[in-house]
Formats: structure tokens, sequence, C-alpha cells
């Protein structure tokens, strides 16, 4: 059972952040103008300042969610498997100022698509990883909350899968919390058919 749940964490967190990857990327160039939301067997759909306000609080989720892998890595001069995407010119900025080791990169997109979007992972040191933390946590405010670079921490020896657990109920009811807010709000709310695959519960 052990072994069975060190193959399942890491397989939910890559997924977790592979899909938050692909959808930012696809949301930079392809932007909609709602999202719909299943929130414990009831369906919204967020329009106008709702899905800004969504928008914003997911941006600040990726933040939250880099603090706690941060705080959860065991040692200060460990390195750290990272993954993060923009456009070509922000991850050669990203590499260089941060000194990033990159491992493997990918292109979404092509000539006809004009789509000017990469994923890279790559190594960095945990100090410098604080850094970048730090560096978001500063600058974050409702306008730049969605040009924020959005890093995330690979599956690594130094966060176990009970303590990769621990931080994804987190991360989820910090969702859960912010959603609940949107929706007592009211604005640009309003109640839909369930269709959506977004789903949270308490």
């Amino acid at each position: 059972m052990r072994s069975l749940q060190f193959i399942i964490v890491p397989g939910i967190v890559i997924g977790i952040i592979g899909g938050i990857l692909l959808f930012f990327a696809a949301y930079n160039y392809y932007p909609q103008k709602n999202v719909n939301i299943n929130l414990n067997g009831k369906c919204y759909e967020f329009l106008d300042e709702a899905y800004q306000k969504y928008q914003d609080l997911v941006s600040i989720r990726e933040r939250e969610l880099l603090k706690l892998q941060i705080e959860s890595l065991e040692g200060s001069n460990s390195f750290v498997p990272i993954t993060f995407s923009g456009s070509s010119d922000e991850v050669d900025y990203i590499i260089d100022k941060f000194d990033i080791n990159v491992t493997e990169m990918q292109t979404l997109g092509d000539q006809n698509t004009q789509v000017d979007k990469m994923i890279i992972k790559g190594v960095i040191n945990n100090t410098i990883l604080e850094q970048i933390l730090d560096n978001i946590s500063d600058n974050i405010t409702d306008t730049t909350a969605n040009s924020m670079p959005k890093i995330g921490i690979l599956p690594n020896s130094g966060i176990s899968p009970s303590e990769s657990a621990k931080i994804s109920d987190k991360v989820d009811q910090f969702m859960i919390s912010g959603l609940k807010e949107i929706i007592s709000e009211k604005n640009g709310v309003k109640e839909t058919e369930c269709r959506s695959t977004i789903m949270y519960n308490d």
C-alpha cells in the first residue's frame, strides 16, 4: 500500500500541474468570458466581475501552493525540480534571472497557430525558489495576478506523499472558501446546469 501511495500521489500532483499550465497556455491566447463551477453538486456560471475574481483566485492559489510546497521541503540547500510556462521572452527572462538549469523544453503551437508559449522543466536551488516566491508575493495585485509566472514544484524526495496530500487538501479548502465568497457576492454569478469538469466538494 505504501509503495502504491508513492506512485499515486506524485501522479496526481503531475496531473494537477500539467492541467494548470495547459489551462493558462490556452487562456492567454484563447481567452473565454465565463467559467462553469460545480461546488458540492450545485453548478454556477461566473461572468464579468465573478469571472475576473475567479481568475485572480486561481492565480493566488498557485502562489499559496508554491508557498506550502517550499515550507515542506527538507533541506534549505537542496535542488528542486520545477516546471513553468510563458512566452519565449518570459521564459528566457526567468531562466536568466533565477539561474534555472533547464532539463526539458516544450513549445506549444507552431507558425500556423501563432502561439508563443513554452513549458519548461528544470532544477533550481531551494533558496532561489524562495526568492521567486517573495518576488511573486511582493508584486501581486488584482491587475497583475494573471501575469505572474506559473511556477510549480514537481514531485521529489524532499516532499513526502503524505505531506503532498496535506498540501492538496489545504489548497482545495482555500479554493472552496474563495468560491463561496464569490458566489455569496452574486455579482456575475448565475446558477446553471452541471456540465463543468471543475468540481469542488467540502
